[in-house]
């Protein structure tokens, strides 16, 4: 499951420990009072972040958040009694005050990727003067389903990263499956017809869910698990993809139960290569894990999320408490390993998390700054400025000798982030299958009939300008990941490849 920062959930934690009340007078733009010496004035005013559709209102002790398209306006989130001290929770100043960054969410002081950059604008969209929504009650609105048809279309056709790369007319897509859209449609049809519009952009990033429990989403390319699945059903005579009308409590069990033996048998494969399973040290909820044998290392890779626990900890603190975790154990980890001759990374099972935590394990396999990868979004016809990304080494327990790093089409998003970061590295070889393709974070919405839909909308670049979304980062030695072969005859190709590129 990856989880890079999406914009629906920074909008609606702002400001959870800002207290008091406001009695601002209003002014000629929504959500900008005049009274209330809380806020500095190098904040106040109307903020716009490019390419992510979210617009922030700051008076002198309130705050009002903003998701726009051409035609319509969401009013996503209002707090009063602000200070400065509060909105320095989440933004600051960059470019001597002529912009501001949302760095919450996307790592701490030590280590941190790119955050969300807003340019103050001299009055809020037009649609937000015209069509504003209030989504601020926690109830659904009454936009009929027509309506919802055409705001659902208008996100996607505004902000989705680029129709062309997956060769889709969004406008034709939208005309066939819609077509039979009317104010007298129910959820569910208003549901399936959007389900419809993703099969032909083929992105692991978009998704649609509702409140009724329907989800929908697509995938880049087959992982593991959904091959696994196809082998499952073609075991059992059932069609692939298993259609609803086959699926039963029993069909769900016996798949899953299959599922978890297959993933166990793969991990039993790895574990072989251990001179003992005694050696094999496993840390951080299972993670990270580590052997030596016979001089070379090996290291499992297992998320770029759940090193701590988000509903303990909020905010900076998640994301430095997720650092810590992951920093004490590669400290142990690569203080084991610092004497081998080569290490083998192992990331096929890794999909993914945040691009901070690929970052922090990253800096550990480098002695110098290094360009690691570039970041924009979509915006409009054109994009927004690039924001490089270096890897930065780390001042502690690091390993700079040859590496082989494993990668398979389950590398997703924050661990495709963490691919291509060590690509750069020239003491590095990537062995497998390309990665997922699935970069960008995901750029999430609330639809007034309380839908949640999910899109990406940037481009992340290699420092040559290279762009992988779909692709996925390729390999130096290609190695097929836990075959029907591979399994019958008990190895593990990868780290055949690998521990062969050692010994030569």
């Amino acid at each position: 499951m990856q989880i890079k920062p999406t914009i629906i959930a920074l909008g609606t934690m702002v400001l959870m420990t800002a207290c008091g009340s406001s009695n601002d007078s209003a002014s000629s733009q929504p959500g900008v009072p005049t009274q209330g010496p809380a806020i500095g004035v190098e904040f106040q005013g109307i903020w716009q972040a490019p390419g992510y559709a979210m617009n922030i209102a700051i008076g002198t002790d309130s705050i009002n958040i903003y998701r726009h398209t051409s035609d319509y306006c969401l009013h996503i989130n209002e707090e009063d009694g602000v200070s400065t001290y509060d909105l320095q929770r989440f933004l600051r100043q960059v470019d001597n005050s002529s912009k501001l960054e949302w760095f919450e969410g996307f790592g701490t002081d030590s280590v941190q990727a790119p955050g969300i950059h807003f340019e103050q604008i001299s009055a809020l969209p037009a649609s937000c003067n015209s069509n504003v929504i209030s989504m601020l009650d926690g109830e659904n609105s009454s936009l009929a389903p027509q309506e919802l048809w055409d705001l659902y279309g208008q996100i996607f056709s505004e902000y989705y990263v680029d129709f062309a790369q997956k060769d889709v007319d969004w406008q034709q897509v939208l005309h066939s499956s819609g077509a039979d859209i009317s104010d007298a449609s129910d959820a569910f049809a208003l549901f399936t017809a959007m389900e419809k519009t993703l099969e032909p952009l083929g992105d692991g990033h978009n998704y649609i869910q509702a409140e009724q429990g329907w989800w929908a989403k697509t995938l880049t390319k087959p992982t593991l698990l959904m091959r696994l699945t196809q082998e499952y059903a073609e075991n059992n005579g059932l069609p692939f993809p298993i259609t609803d009308d086959l699926v039963t409590n029993e069909l769900i069990e016996d798949l899953n139960e299959f599922l978890v033996e297959q993933l166990e048998f793969q991990w039993e494969l790895v574990s072989d290569y251990a001179e003992d399973s005694s050696d094999i040290k496993i840390r951080a909820n299972g993670l990270l894990r580590w052997y030596e044998n016979q001089g070379l290392g090996y290291l499992y890779i297992g998320g770029m999320t759940g090193y701590a626990d988000p509903e303990q900890y909020d905010g900076l603190e998640y994301a430095e408490q997720t650092v810590e975790v992951v920093q004490t154990a590669l400290d142990e980890a690569l203080e084991d390993l610092k004497d081998v001759s080569g290490l083998i990374i192992d990331v096929r099972n890794n999909d993914g998390g945040h691009d901070f935590v690929s970052l922090a394990i990253a800096n550990r396999f480098t002695d110098a700054q290094v360009h690691a990868y570039s970041k924009q979004a979509r915006d409009g016809n054109g994009r927004t400025p690039l924001q490089d990304v270096y890897l930065e080494p780390y001042e502690g327990s690091k390993y700079t000798g040859p590496i082989v790093l494993l990668t398979s089409a389950s590398t997703v998003s924050a661990a495709e982030v963490f691919a291509l970061s060590m690509s750069q590295l020239p003491h590095v070889t990537l062995v497998g299958e390309s990665s997922h393709g699935a970069f960008s974070d995901v750029l999430e919405w609330r639809l007034p009939n309380g839908f949640n839909i999910g899109l990406s909308n940037e481009f992340y670049l290699s420092p040559q300008g290279e762009w992988f979304e779909g692709t996925g980062v390729p390999v130096d030695v290609t190695a097929p990941f836990f075959t029907p072969e591979q399994r019958i005859e008990e190895i593990d190709l990868g780290l055949e490849i690998a521990i062969a590129i050692f010994n030569e």
